[in-house]
């Protein structure tokens, strides 16, 4: 059993959006309070450690199952699928409820484990008992100004600008597509014929044939505004695997893996925006830039984990299928 300890640092390729607070039409990043060195207090853009905790959980969980046979076969159609609560418990963590008997015995959570080794990785809620994850997922600050005295000297440039020099806000605008005559022909006709008796009928009440929005009562347009950490913002970012065994190590590489084939962070990613990069200290990097095909990892860190799931795939599977 071994603890890895790694820190790097996070590129933003691509503007992030991580929404905090919402007021009306203005999303703002999430902040938190920062102490100075001379006391004051600022409050800084950070991605919580949760997000990204959040995304790795999924993309790792996402592959064990397809590997296992989960999901739409895509040569049958079929789908093999997942109850509820096995669903809850991969992706979620699962939820503490008050059954007393519902829990797991120790023997049973360590044969989950054993078996699941991103289980022991991530944790999860069974009953009225929780197991802890190994993994400590860190928060990525921006390395800035207001944060320099925070992050490792050997991250630090010395030439760090305010965090208000990086962030921006980026306006967007959805179209109305109703008012579009082009796209409005695939509308039925008796709904088209509705629709303009009701838009007549409020221009007659307003007294004037002007067209304007919302005059059918379901207009779609509007123009808001998104705050967002610029391309190039550079964040510290650290990761702590507690006392793991080789196999518990692998399943988190392999996971890793998978989130450098689609690097993406915080929201509308849709969009375009959230794509990142990361280069740990001695270890491995992620860059989507370097590998144009999608293969974002090379090493032979893995096959131990692959060969697990491939051996023990009915017994992993028993137990996803016995979460009801």
């Amino acid at each position: 059993m071994r603890t890895y300890i790694f820190e790097g640092v996070m590129t933003a390729m691509t503007s992030i959006s991580h929404i905090g607070e919402t007021f009306g039409i203005n999303a703002k990043l999430r902040r938190e309070k920062i102490v100075q060195p001379d006391g004051s207090i600022e409050e800084v853009p950070v991605i919580s450690g949760n997000a990204v905790r959040g995304i790795l959980r999924d993309r790792g969980m996402f592959h064990m199952l397809k590997t296992l046979g989960y999901g739409v076969n895509e040569f049958t159609g079929e789908v093999n699928g997942l109850s509820l609560a096995a669903f809850y418990f991969l992706f979620s963590g699962g939820a503490l409820t008050k059954s007393g008997n519902a829990g797991l015995d120790v023997d049973e959570a360590r044969r989950w484990r054993k078996l699941i080794p991103l289980v022991s990785i991530f944790g999860g809620a069974m009953g009225n008992q929780i197991m802890p994850g190994a993994a400590k997922i860190g928060k990525a600050i921006p390395i800035c100004k207001e944060t320099v005295h925070l992050i490792p000297q050997r991250f630090v440039s010395g030439n760090e600008q305010s965090i208000w020099d990086m962030c921006q806000e980026e306006a967007y605008t959805r179209r109305d597509d109703e008012k579009n005559e082009h796209l409005r022909a695939l509308i039925a006709p008796e709904v088209r014929g509705l629709l303009d008796a009701d838009a007549a009928y409020k221009r007659e009440k307003r007294g004037t044939q002007d067209d304007v929005a919302g005059e059918t009562g379901q207009s779609q347009q509007m123009r808001y505004f998104v705050e967002t950490l610029a391309a190039g913002t550079r964040l510290f970012f650290d990761i702590s695997l507690d006392d793991v065994n080789d196999l518990e190590f692998e399943s988190f590489c392999v996971t890793l893996a998978e989130f450098g084939r689609l690097p993406y962070l915080g929201g509308k990613s849709n969009v375009g925006h959230g794509k990142v990069s990361i280069k740990f200290d001695n270890w491995v990097e992620i860059n989507p830039r370097l590998a144009p095909e999608g293969k974002n990892l090379d090493f032979a860190l893995g096959t131990k984990y692959m060969q697990h799931l491939h051996d023990n795939g009915d017994a992993i599977r028993e137990i996803i299928n016995g979460l009801q």
